[in-house]
């Protein structure tokens, strides 16, 4: 049987490069570009089919996806189960940086706002997207969810200038039995305490266990996919779905205006892995194909 990819937000970047790379590393497989917008979809997938130069040893098509959607993603999944029957690989690589836009500058928008929009893209469209997508993931499956070093709770990890999150989440994230109505609840907790800190001007969110500073809804939505990932490898235990989550690396993408110091080849090299490894644990966090402690 043909085995069917998706790859989300895949017109550029590391997302792009995980669609090349796996487009000439399995073969007779079928991968899906996925883009919000069409246009630049396509051209994408004209751009990918040049650069390739006959290395492709499996087909690459594109398809309109925006993870924001219900109607997009309820699409999307009709799709797949009409054209192949299911769904044997699902890499969840969309996602935005916030009002940051970059290393060293300062946000542009309320704070509420910009945790309402980043999470809304990087946590709630990534759940949307996999709810949609579950039910047709076939047995032996895989689920790659990119997250990011900057999702380390305990205030060791890349950026660990951040600081740490209260204990209570923290400990909550240790249990062995945390559940993905408990994420949302963390979730939603940031986006709360985000609007009480514009409308008091008190530090609600620094009050409420969490911290402050232009990097605060992407470090939160990237913990939040983080624990979403090991949450729901317990949900799927029994369909022998795979389910982890990555951090690409400091890849140079439009995300931090090309600062990264690797390529977005290298960026790929880890959500590959995931998507095609033998042998793998499940429900883990990985960075350079290696197991990170979480949270």
């Amino acid at each position: 049987m043909t085995k069917i990819y998706a790859v989300t937000g895949s017109n550029k970047g590391i997302g792009y490069a995980i669609v090349k790379g796996l487009s000439e590393k399995i073969s007779n497989a079928i991968i899906y570009l996925l883009a919000r917008n069409s246009a630049l979809g396509e051209s994408a997938l004209t751009k990918l089919k040049s650069e390739s130069n006959g290395k492709q040893i499996s087909e690459v098509k594109f398809h309109q996806l925006d993870i924001t959607n219900d109607e997009s993603s309820k699409r999307f999944a009709e799709y797949l189960k009409s054209t192949h029957g299911g769904l044997d690989v699902l890499v969840n690589n969309a996602g935005i940086s916030g009002n940051y836009t970059g290393l060293g500058q300062g946000n542009t928008d309320p704070i509420d706002k910009e945790a309402e929009h980043v999470l809304g893209v990087n946590y709630y469209g990534t759940k949307r997207i996999t709810n949609a997508l579950l039910p047709l993931i076939r047995p032996g499956g895989r689920i790659v969810n990119l997250c990011s070093l900057m999702g380390v709770m305990d205030g060791s990890g890349y950026m660990s200038n951040l600081g740490k999150y209260d204990e209570k989440y923290i400990h909550k994230f240790n249990s062995p039995d945390f559940t993905v109505k408990d994420v949302d609840e963390f979730v939603d907790d940031y986006i709360r305490l985000s609007k009480e800190e514009v409308k008091t001007g008190e530090p609600k969110r620094k009050q409420g266990g969490f911290f402050e500073g232009p990097y605060s809804a992407y470090a939160v939505s990237k913990a939040s996919d983080i624990a979403y990932t090991v949450a729901l490898s317990r949900v799927v235990k029994d369909r022998n779905i795979t389910v982890n989550g990555c951090c690409p690396g400091y890849v140079g993408t439009d995300l931090n205006h090309n600062s990264g110091h690797l390529t977005t080849d290298q960026g790929a090299d880890t959500p590959i892995y995931l998507a095609t490894g033998e042998n793998l644990p499940v429900g883990k966090f990985f960075s350079e194909r290696k197991v990170v402690q979480w949270p």
